[in-house]
């Protein structure tokens, strides 16, 4: 807030538009998803993942971040599949258990995120936003590369 000077309610206003836009495409992806494959909607998740840092640094002016946020929201879009992919390949009998495994090895590992992002923002504030961008964009590739279509139909 205090770097780009955006006061407290238009902040509010932005993180608005980031929820609104993602409201806006979670049950309509999650339906085309079903029907055309999950694997393109996730990767899209990842994308916009790696877009959101670079689209909030790039910005000048609010005007410049609410179109961040919009992307920010656009993370959402392939979710309903990410998740969905995680149940399918589960047995019905521990799908539950698998869910909680998945979101505690998430936690755990980015649990160090915020203090290597407080150490690369004294470098510069951009740093940290640069960096999630490029593990945003490595996600999306090892994604691509490594899930196969049959298993993300």
């Amino acid at each position: 807030m205090n770097v780009v000077g955006v006061d407290a309610p238009r902040f509010g206003m932005l993180v608005a538009i980031q929820a609104l836009t993602a409201i806006a495409v979670y049950i309509p992806a999650a339906r085309i998803a079903r029907r055309t494959g999950k694997k393109p909607f996730v990767i899209a998740t990842f994308l916009a993942f790696a877009l959101f840092p670079l689209a909030v640094v790039a910005a000048r002016g609010f005007a410049w971040l609410a179109v961040a946020f919009v992307v920010g929201g656009l993370r959402e879009v392939g979710e309903p599949a990410r998740k969905a992919l995680i149940v399918d390949l589960a047995r019905p009998s521990l799908r539950a258990r698998v869910v909680g495994l998945y979101y505690l090895c998430r936690s755990v590992a980015i649990a160090p995120a915020a203090f290597v992002g407080g150490l690369l923002w004294r470098v510069t504030p951009a740093l940290p936003f640069h960096v999630a961008a490029v593990f945003g964009f490595v996600g999306a590739l090892l994604f691509l590369l490594t899930v196969d279509d049959a298993h993300a139909g």
